[in-house]
This record gives C-alpha cells, sequence and structure tokens, in this order.
C-alpha cells in the first residue's frame, strides 16, 4: 500500500514539476529524515529530564531561569549558557536543565521570537515601528547574532528588543516554573502510585 501511494505520488510530482521533481522528493526525504533525528533526541532527552533527582521546586526554577535568560540575552552571545549556569548555581538547581531550557530561542524559533519581542517593545516605549520594518531589520542579523550585531541595528530597535525580551522572559519563566512543577509534581505521585500497586500484587 506504502509503495502505491509513494509511485503515485512520484508520478504527481512528474506531472506538475517536471526534472525538479527529484529534487522535491529528495527535500521531502531529507525532511522525513531530520523529523525521524530529532523525534529520537527528544525521546533522549524526555527520560533525562523525568528521571532528574532534585524536588520539582528546583527543576522547575532551573527551567524558569534558563527561559528567562533564553529570552533576553540573544543567541549566538556566550554569555548566555555562562549566566544561566552561574544562576543554577547560585539558586542550587540543575545547570544542565538551565542551559537545556536557555534553548527555547534557537536559530529557528529566533526567526519568530525576535521580531516579535521587539514589536512589543516598541509599543511598550511609544516607537512607531512596524513589524514588516522589524522583521526585514533582523533577518540581516539573526543568524549571526552579537553584540555589535544588535547595536549595528540602532538604539531604537535594540532598545525595543531589550524590552520586549524581558517581558517575555519574565512571562515564559513563570509559565515554565509552574508547568514543570505540576507536571514532575503529577509525574511523581503517578510513579509512585504504580510502584505501590505493583508491590501490592
Amino acid at each position: 500500500m506504502l509503495s502505491r501511494i509513494c509511485i503515485l505520488y512520484t508520478l504527481y510530482l512528474v506531472d506538475q514539476f517536471g526534472n525538479n521533481c527529484f529534487i522535491t522528493l529528495r527535500n521531502i526525504i531529507e525532511y522525513i529524515d531530520m523529523f525521524r533525528k530529532l523525534w529520537r533526541a527528544t525521546k533522549a532527552y524526555y527520560f533525562k529530564f523525568v528521571r532528574t533527582s532534585g524536588s520539582p521546586q528546583k527543576i522547575a526554577l532551573a527551567v524558569a531561569i534558563g527561559f528567562f535568560i533564553g529570552c533576553i540575552i540573544p543567541i549566538g552571545i556566550w554569555g548566555q549558557t555562562v549566566v544561566a549556569i552561574v544562576l543554577a548555581i547560585k539558586f542550587k538547581t540543575n545547570p544542565g536543565i538551565a542551559y537545556a531550557a536557555t534553548w527555547i530561542s534557537n536559530p529557528y524559533s529566533a526567526v519568530v521570537m525576535y521580531p516579535i519581542f521587539c514589536f512589543v517593545g516598541s509599543r511598550i516605549i511609544g516607537s512607531d515601528l512596524s513589524f514588516h520594518y522589524i522583521k526585514e531589520s533582523f533577518m540581516h542579523v539573526i543568524h549571526n547574532f552579537s553584540w555589535s550585531a544588535l547595536a549595528s541595528l540602532g538604539s531604537h530597535l535594540a532598545v525595543s528588543f531589550f524590552v520586549g525580551a524581558f517581558i517575555f522572559g519574565v512571562i515564559t519563566a513563570v509559565i515554565g516554573y509552574f508547568a514543570t512543577y505540576f507536571f514532575f509534581v503529577k509525574y511523581r505521585e503517578r510513579k509512585k502510585a504504580r510502584f505501590e500497586k505493583k508491590n501490592n500484587l
């Protein structure tokens, strides 16, 4: 059945795109392979995450720290990792989780997040910047972010970015804290209940 679908889809691509269909098929295969690897990595990290030792409060705090730092310090800047780990150590929580949570901002999410940060920040400080202008400005530096690249955008965009990033950092940190806390409380309650039920058999 699957082979028939593949043959029919190949014929459709040949009809629609001619010789370019093979490029399209190759891209689809590459995307499928990428998502398979991503799914395997996600499952592996998930099992490591749920087996993390420590109280739900401390684990949730590590996630909150990572989310907040991941928002307010741009990607590509070494200080993001250092600050997240230092804060995690200071608050006696898990540095590994705090570091991992900073990846809320990454080369894929930043394309959407950073222009939104800047747009919201510009509205708060009273700067009348259009979203289109902000997005176009950020596209030139977003994949090679640095302090100098951010400064090159101009003070009005830089200030707008940090104001918006701070607001979203607080919001995501609060959501991340409570979501993680309740997740671990419920997960450990279910795990304890299964263990007790197994022992009573």
